[in-house]
């Protein structure tokens, strides 16, 4: 049987099927939605006119690598790829319905059925091959990692990599000229930075990467493979040298970041005026106290402002002072655990974007009860400071609930990730892969 090899798991040679089936599902179920909005009518699905549309879409995901090998791992990225293929296949799709001709396509094109559906079709489609991809990953395959340093380092990476359930072996200078024996159940070699390279494990690994065996750096391979920036293997140097960081100096990105969170916003309060009245009446009925809470958070700059939420506490929640909020915390509502879950609490927040204090993404805002002693127990943490606070953050979309110095810690290593890596494409990444956890009901 041939499996298909991945750095975080392997595949069944029925991947690429059930990806091809979970495509047609995607595409029918995007015109449905489309149609029934657009025109109240379900599409026929066995009209020449929509099988040949079919039909193009899936060449166009074929031709655009949808289904290689290469395109098909997703952890802990999004396959957003798709995406992109999906709205490009809307121009051969266009060309084939005025090849055979508009009038024919009525049920298509009326009232703007096409673009919305291929629009749908991209979001679901992504989120579909996430699950896809998610679930063909066999537990059983252990990516096999080779250090070059020091026992200390290897338990520091093999702490790291819990998450990713990886083997890491640390492997001796004398050692180095037998790793090719090994080479086909080889992940990836990790260069210590306490570990100095003689001349011949330099041409030795030289070898090796020609031979396409990948090498990196420590605090490269947890960028490439775990993305986030370990703040405890680096250093001010690491600062100086790295690549990235471009957003801070690029007046287009921040300007084209501020008018998609504005547009975003907008839109998010608009479409949830009905689940907002409805939350406001649920928590006057039970509780006591309003159905605002206010807050204040630091922002960019380290600039203090006022954030807004639902309430879901006891107006008494902190008589004793500021706290971390604890898992089944006492102090939550009823109804507060599934406003949270659903993070149906953080909708006022688009006041917050509104008003510019903060970005549709970013790290989210902490409390300057806390930021204080945290500045003083973490390496960089007030870096995260030099971009606007975010409604949803990379943090939040790839690192589970916790409220302590240590969760506080790892959290920071993704905030540094995002603000080191920003692009449009990462903003789409955390904004889909946001949506998971909330259906999820995964909010924090």
């Amino acid at each position: 049987m041939n499996l298909q090899r991945s750095f975080f798991g392997v595949y069944y040679p029925t991947h690429k099927l059930t990806l091809l089936v979970t495509d047609l599902l995607c595409i029918a179920l995007a015109f449905f939605l489309a149609s029934k909005a657009r025109l109240n009518i379900a599409p026929d699905y066995l009209s020449l006119e929509y099988v040949g549309l079919n039909i193009v879409i899936i060449s166009s995901l074929f031709i655009g690598g949808a289904y290689t090998s290469s395109t098909l791992e997703s952890r802990p990225r999004l396959p957003l790829n798709t995406f992109f293929i999906v709205l490009a296949a809307a121009i051969p799709g266009l060309l084939f319905i005025y090849l055979l001709g508009p009038e024919r396509f009525t049920a298509i094109l009326g009232r703007g059925v096409f673009p919305f559906a291929m629009a749908g079709l991209a979001v679901i489609a992504v989120l579909a091959r996430f699950l896809v991809n998610s679930a063909f990953k066999l537990p059983n395959r252990v990516p096999n990692i080779l250090l070059l340093g020091s026992h200390r380092t290897q338990e520091r990476l093999s702490k790291s990599l819990e998450i990713g359930h990886s083997k890491v072996n640390l492997i001796r200078s004398e050692e180095i000229e037998f790793i090719k024996s090994r080479a086909s159940n080889l992940s990836a070699i990790v260069i210590s930075p306490d570990h100095t390279l003689d001349e011949r494990e330099q041409q030795m690994l030289i070898d090796y990467r020609l031979a396409g065996i990948p090498i990196f750096s420590l605090s490269d391979f947890f960028e490439s493979f775990l993305f986030l920036v370990p703040v405890q293997e680096i250093n001010n140097d690491w600062f100086i040298r790295a690549q990235g960081f471009t957003m801070l100096h690029s007046s287009v990105a921040i300007r084209v970041k501020r008018a998609v969170d504005i547009v975003a916003a907008l839109l998010l309060l608009v479409l949830n005026i009905p689940i907002c009245l409805l939350t406001a009446l649920l928590i006057k009925l039970t509780s006591r106290g309003p159905v605002m809470f206010s807050q204040r958070r630091i922002g960019l700059n380290g600039t203090e402002f006022v954030l807004y939420k639902f309430r879901t506490m006891r107006v008494d929640a902190e008589v004793t002072g500021a706290q971390w909020t604890s898992k089944n915390d006492p102090r939550i509502l009823p109804i507060g655990n599934f406003l949270r879950s659903t993070r149906i609490d953080e909708l006022p927040q688009c006041w917050n974007i509104l008003k510019g204090d903060m970005s549709i993404v970013g790290p989210r805002p902490e409390r300057p009860e806390f930021t204080s002693d945290l500045a003083q127990k973490i390496p960089y943490y007030d870096l995260r400071h030099i971009i606007k606070p975010g409604l949803t953050g990379w943090a939040q979309v790839m690192y589970p609930y916790g409220a302590s110095i240590d969760d506080a810690l790892k959290k920071l290593q993704f905030d540094l990730y995002y603000v080191k890596n920003y692009s449009l494409l990462l903003d789409l990444n955390i904004l889909l892969r946001t949506i998971l956890v909330t259906l999820r009901r995964g909010g924090r």
